[in-house]
């Protein structure tokens, strides 16, 4: 079903490493702001990448199953796990078909959400919603259509082993963001995700079995000043996480 994934992850990975990249401060703080929700759960990361998190998470004492379509972000995610003596599961398989268990206390979903249309989403939740205990939420970071409106065509050079041209571009009739890296003379590699504001999750989520319990805006990244705030408005930042729980 993700037909451009994982040859776009990979080659993303290949330009910035930022899935073969060791655990950063900030994946420890977002496992510890999660392990002082949910104490000794037992938690599912849907598109784990390297494992940073989901390694973070486990070294709290939280019980982590890591889903990764790639097989290379599984094997970092358990080379990881090893270097740092944290244990957890971790599987390589996509959403759709992966057989990862559960219940769980708390499924973690962070940036990625929005591959497919609209009813790969829907399955997506439904699924999320047999997975949960009755009293287990999920944790979904979703991007917003105002930010990649605003920076649509916004460019940048990576330069290294292999020179690349990233471009950001917003498919305004599809509410999708289009984030494509284009080497010199080499191939083209584009991730679209489909962008979705509160309200248009909340149509999203009839019959998933799923509620939307809580809105959390995320950070705004200026890519023309390369500044970062963490906190901003909704109407301003890149993404919002979405709390869900069980319900009609």
């Amino acid at each position: 079903m993700a037909h451009w994934a994982k040859s776009f992850y990979d080659f993303q990975d290949q330009v910035t490493h930022c899935y073969s990249a060791p655990i950063h401060h900030f994946h420890h703080e977002q496992a510890r702001k999660v392990s002082e929700a949910y104490p000794q759960g037992r938690v599912l990361e849907l598109g784990s990448g390297g494992g940073q998190f989901a390694v973070a998470a486990a070294l709290r004492g939280l019980s982590v199953t890591a889903l990764e379509l790639r097989p290379a972000g599984t094997a970092k995610t358990l080379e990881l796990a090893y270097q740092n003596g944290a244990q957890l599961q971790a599987i390589t398989g996509d959403f759709y078909t992966a057989d990862v268990g559960g219940p769980f206390d708390l499924v973690c979903y962070w940036d990625g959400f929005g591959i497919g249309e609209d009813t790969d989403q829907q399955r997506l939740l439904s699924r999320i919603a047999r997975w949960l205990s009755p009293a287990g939420h999920a944790l979904i970071e979703i991007y917003t259509p105002w930010y990649w409106e605003k920076y649509a065509g916004y460019s940048r050079q990576w330069e290294g082993e292999i020179p690349v041209t990233q471009t950001y571009a917003f498919e305004a009739e599809g509410c999708r963001m289009t984030d494509t890296y284009a080497a010199l003379d080499g191939p083209i590699h584009t991730q679209s995700l489909r962008c979705y504001s509160p309200a248009d999750l909340r149509l999203l989520m009839q019959c998933t079995g799923l509620s939307l319990l809580n809105i959390e805006a995320g950070g705004k990244y200026d890519p023309h000043a390369q500044i970062w705030t963490p906190n901003v408005a909704l109407n301003e930042c890149l993404s919002w996480t979405a709390t869900l729980g069980r319900g009609v």
